[in-house]
């Protein structure tokens, strides 16, 4: 039972004279019915969006993810160096996601989505790599915070995103068929 209904009943029960008080607070069903099929509906519609919106999007994205993994890393390490580390990583898989959506933007139609995809692939995972081989490598405070760890759960987080506004509207728009093709098939 929803709040406001426990509070309708509540106030009934209290105040006998409260009966004929209608509930006019919509159930989840019909919440879910009119809110449902508009956010599918723009979140479908969000890769044939403009380079900006959609780097906006991813830029959004992987600032959620940091509200969520930062808070983490102070608390795992303890100190200053843990929320460094997380941040840095985050920061690297950003720019790597957006630099992969920037550059295979010419290549979003669907005869050249293999080199969408190889192009996507090779700087959104290039970057990050290289940079986790840095700080591997030359160890320090990163390193042992934990930058590693930080990588993979951003890189997890920028590959879906990057992934999904990236790919090319491959079926026909509704304005480009005509009547007739409808019909038929």
């Amino acid at each position: 039972m929803s709040l406001p209904g426990v509070l309708c009943l509540l106030l009934r029960s209290y105040f006998p004279g409260t009966h004929e008080l209608v509930d006019v607070t919509p159930t989840r069903t019909e919440k879910s019915e009119s809110a449902g099929p508009r956010v599918l509906d723009a979140l479908r519609r969000l890769p044939q969006k403009s380079l900006l919106l959609r780097t906006a999007v991813l830029a959004g994205v992987v600032l959620v993810a940091a509200a969520v993994i930062l808070p983490s890393a102070w608390a795992i390490s303890g100190n200053r160096v843990g929320l460094l580390a997380a941040a840095v990583a985050g920061g690297v898989c950003l720019l790597a996601g957006l630099t992969a959506l920037a550059l295979s933007e010419p290549l979003r139609r669907p005869q050249y989505l293999l080199a969408l995809v190889f192009v996507g692939m090779m700087i959104r995972m290039g970057i990050p790599l290289a940079a986790a081989l840095a700080v591997y490598f030359l160890g320090g405070p990163l390193a042992e915070a934990g930058f590693l760890y930080y990588v993979v759960l951003f890189y997890a987080v920028t590959l879906i995103t990057e992934t999904f506004l990236s790919a090319p509207g491959c079926g026909p728009n509704k304005k480009d068929i005509s009547p007739t093709q409808e019909i038929v098939g």
